[in-house]
């Protein structure tokens, strides 16, 4: 076994075993085993704090003006730097965005451009995209009448709702300060550019950002009906059912009353709990899409494996790959793809076992499996974008960041440097930045 082999079965292991040893410590902590210091600790009591009208405001109109600029310094990097042909909105039409594109256009049939069938062909490849995104854009395309503004105009309000909803969320469950890093951290970092994108990653970040802020307010019907997008959204919406459903069983006592066979409490606990299952409607519409074009609701699930080249794996196996394909692909390639989504995934890891005693089971197990979902792939060259709007992880690195303003100034420092990269990498349709 040579060294790079070696690395390479380490990297998997860790990657196996470190998720394993923090569903065993939230199991423990869920369910009560408050014997072991090391497990349970105290959390930190936050200054929570009840936004005014005119500070969500502020932080939309904050938003809103910071994706000008980033859509500005897009156009600069293209006309200075990367290219000089083409129209803005060709340059951010890359990669899924055509397929995006495609489906507000005429739907899951047929894609061509100039003529040409690019996508379709009687395959329809186009089903493993979810519809929420493409849906909105053709809504909007309606009064707009150019899909590819559209679909710009969609992202961008999408994202401006977005932060505006997580700033909600976030203050009132850690207060200003934290609320603010975390808004700050998750648009300025590498991969944040996507939500300007073509792409549905400002959608997904919407509907959860609402999700969680109704559970967190314990407004269960709502935060459902937001969870019912969510699995329209992406396939890891779902994953909401997570936080949720780990909010309501500590929130109503379950083991407690459990214990003190109070069972009448126990009852009416679960008044609200099919509110709780509604996130699986978003996922039961994307199979009814499957089903209506191809009388196979499971279609999309054929199409990662025989046409993308995707299949479901364990960490160990997902990160092994990640692994060769950083040796093998050239200089550039394993910069912008591969040794990110290696470090994302580790980052993360260290930050739930630092944020054990200090976040609530909800937040940690929530990342933990929205993690997990996304990188169980044997080809995964998309992690960064999927980690993008992973809210949890701002929420642990903007605590952690309260705690010590030097990371802070360097997460947010690195972070617009390496978007900035990251976009000209994209846009361009180099590197494969996906």
């Amino acid at each position: 076994m040579d060294m790079e082999e070696f690395v390479g079965n380490v990297l998997g292991i860790l990657a196996l075993i470190l998720p394993v040893v923090l569903v065993l410590i939230l199991l423990c902590r869920i369910f009560g085993c408050n014997k072991i210091p090391l497990i349970m600790g105290s959390r930190e009591d936050y200054s929570l704090y009840s936004p005014k009208k005119t500070d969500v405001l502020s932080v939309g109109i904050q938003a809103l003006l910071f994706r000008l600029l980033i859509y500005y310094i897009a156009f600069l990097l293209l006309k200075l730097t990367y290219m000089s042909g083409g129209s803005y909105l060709e340059w951010w039409t890359k990669w899924d965005a055509t397929n995006y594109i495609g489906i507000a256009s005429g739907g899951y049939d047929e894609i061509t451009t100039d003529g040409v069938v690019n996508m379709g062909n009687g395959v329809l490849q186009t089903l493993v995209f979810l519809p929420l995104y493409p849906t909105l854009v053709a809504g909007i395309n309606y009064i707009i009448q150019n899909v590819y503004i559209s679909a710009l105009v969609v992202s961008t309000i999408c994202f401006t709702v977005g932060i505006m909803a997580l700033y909600l969320a976030i203050a009132n469950r850690y207060g200003k300060s934290i609320a603010e890093k975390t808004v700050i951290l998750i648009s300025v970092s590498p991969f944040a550019f996507y939500f300007g994108g073509m792409l549905p990653e400002s959608t997904f970040l919407m509907v959860t950002a609402l999700c969680m802020y109704f559970t967190i307010k314990r407004r269960w019907w709502l935060a459902g009906l937001m969870g019912v997008l969510c699995g329209t959204a992406r396939l890891q919406g779902v994953i909401i059912i997570v936080f949720m459903g780990i909010e309501w069983f500590e929130d109503k006592q379950i083991v407690e009353h459990i214990k003190n066979k109070d069972w009448k409490k126990f009852g009416e606990a679960f008044k609200v709990f099919p509110a709780l299952l509604l996130p699986f409607m978003g996922t039961v519409i994307y199979l009814i899409v499957n089903y209506a074009y191809t009388k196979d609701f499971t279609y999309f699930m054929k199409l990662q494996s025989n046409v993308w080249a995707h299949s479901f794996t364990d960490m160990y196996h997902a990160m092994k790959c990640m692994w060769s394909s950083l040796l093998e692909y050239e200089f550039e390639i394993r910069l912008s793809v591969w040794i990110p989504q290696i470090l994302i995934y580790f980052i993360t890891i260290i930050l739930m076992f630092v944020g054990l005693k200090r976040h609530k089971n909800s937040m940690i197990a929530y990342l933990l499996v929205y993690l997990i979902i996304s990188y169980s792939t044997d080809f995964l060259a998309s992690g960064g974008r999927y980690m993008s709007a992973a809210i949890p992880f701002f929420v642990l690195l903007g605590e952690l960041c309260e705690r010590k303003p030097v990371c802070y100034r360097w997460s947010v420092a690195m972070g617009l440097l390496l978007q900035v990269i990251l976009m000209g990498c994209h846009v361009s349709g180099w590197h494969m930045v996906t």
